[in-house]
């Protein structure tokens, strides 16, 4: 026979394992409290058990509650100690990327440093359509020009883009844009004259595009 409620006699008896108690669903009336056994052994060397009690459901969800907190705080400390060892070997201005150490561990490639500067030279890009065009179209074909950071990739194509136009090269202002050093602007310079002969003709195919409608802009009627 179905239990009924002791105040109205309705059927609709509700299940509350949140408050452990079971409630009508007519009238509201708690009807009675949910309990649940509970088990310790007492000694860890043999197979006895002594009953402890009949805590009531909310104190055994306090105990999954707790021992979840203890899990989160577990996989936390984990957590630390594996960012610890990859920021150990981090290098100036450089930060550890944690998604990317997430994909690391997951067996994925992933560039786990990044420099501070990363935002700002993305910027820097987005905002210079012929830098982002050379970036595509000339460093990333190139299998030894994009092998480089993206710092490094910026000042290449913010020097193949004065190549581009005839105009001078400003290692000092390149070096502060890339926020790299002016030896490193100095090195990728001579990079570039090492692959010359492998990009000129892209180079003479992107300067006719660019200057093209240039011309066409500044022809006097």
């Amino acid at each position: 026979m179905d239990m009924e409620c002791l105040y109205c006699g309705s059927q609709d008896l509700l299940y509350d394992y949140v408050h452990g108690c079971i409630v009508c669903g007519n009238c509201g009336t708690v009807n009675d409290y949910i309990f649940v056994e509970h088990f310790i052994p007492i000694n860890k060397d043999d197979e006895i058990f002594g009953f402890k009690g009949l805590p009531t459901v909310r104190e055994g969800f306090k105990r999954k509650l707790a021992k979840n907190r203890l899990r989160q705080l577990a996989k936390v400390s984990k957590d630390v100690k594996i960012y610890e060892s990859f920021a150990k070997k981090r290098r100036r201005d450089v930060y550890v990327d944690w998604d990317a150490v997430q994909k690391r561990l997951q067996g994925k490639k992933s560039r786990v440093y990044r420099h501070v500067a990363e935002d700002s030279i993305k910027r820097i890009v987005d905002a210079d359509q012929i830098v982002k065009i050379i970036i595509e179209k000339i460093i990333d074909t190139d299998p030894v020009l994009s092998s480089r950071t993206l710092r490094g990739k910026t000042a290449l194509a913010i020097i193949l883009k004065h190549m581009v136009l005839d105009s001078d090269i400003d290692i000092d202002r390149i070096a502060k844009e890339a926020s790299l050093s002016k030896m490193h602007i100095r090195r990728l310079l001579t990079l570039i004259k090492t692959r010359m002969k492998f990009i000129d003709k892209k180079i003479i195919e992107l300067k006719s595009v660019i200057l093209k409608p240039m011309s066409i802009t500044n022809k006097v009627p």
